[in-house]
């Protein structure tokens, strides 16, 4: 999905990948200035430190699930005393979300449940984030990947999830916590009228607060 933005998601010392005629290089981002020039380090071409002003070089990164591309030439090579390279801020470039839905970071008090043959497993959690498709919970105990979830929680945009069936995507540890080592991400799976109209809601509100944010 192309996402619209005035700005490129730099961040001081974001690794990028620099092309320079059909060859890669990873370089770390120094500085910058929207609209007029971005500074890397810069690569050793051959070897050594030669790039021409007025190469054409294309970048791309990722960052926080964006996909990160523009294409642009270079200004200055400066070989001492570190090597960097400034080149000219990009009049155009690309952003695409590889999430398939936008999430959003949550911290949601959540129950839920699920039952092997005569036993229910129950725990507590914080929800970690939410988005249209799935969420992420941290919880005390360990999900198992085969059975589905049953998940309850009190939205804070108004509306409420009720044993909204869940399909468990992934499972990891979180050594830092003790209080929630447990790190699941789940896949909603036909989901209930009032969840999607509850989930819609908090979706709409958060992207709209992101974007007041971004101004």
């Amino acid at each position: 999905m192309a996402i619209k933005s005035s700005e490129i998601p730099f961040v001081m010392g974001q690794k990028v990948t620099a092309n320079f005629r059909g060859e890669n290089f990873a370089v770390c981002v120094r500085g910058w200035m929207k609209g007029q020039y971005v500074i890397t380090d810069l690569p050793k071409v051959g070897g050594g430190y030669r790039v021409a002003p007025q190469t054409g070089v294309q970048i791309h990164f990722i960052k926080d699930g964006l996909f990160v591309n523009f294409k642009s030439s270079t200004s200055v090579a400066l070989a001492q005393p570190n090597g960097i390279l400034i080149i000219e801020y990009p009049r155009t470039f690309d952003l695409h979300n590889l999430r398939k839905f936008e999430r959003f970071k949550t911290n949601i008090p959540v129950t839920f449940f699920c039952e092997e043959g005569d036993k229910k497993f129950e725990d507590l959690g914080i929800l970690r984030d939410l988005s249209s498709g799935g969420a992420l919970i941290s919880h005390t105990k360990e999900a198992t990947k085969q059975k589905p979830l049953y998940i309850s929680l009190e939205l804070p945009t108004g509306g409420s999830i009720k044993l909204q069936k869940a399909e468990v995507q992934n499972l990891r540890k979180n050594p830092k916590s003790e209080s929630s080592p447990y790190v699941t991400g789940v896949k909603w799976k036909d989901l209930l009228p009032e969840t999607q109209e509850g989930i819609s809601r908090f979706v709409t509100q958060r992207s709209k607060e992101r974007r007041e944010n971004h101004r």
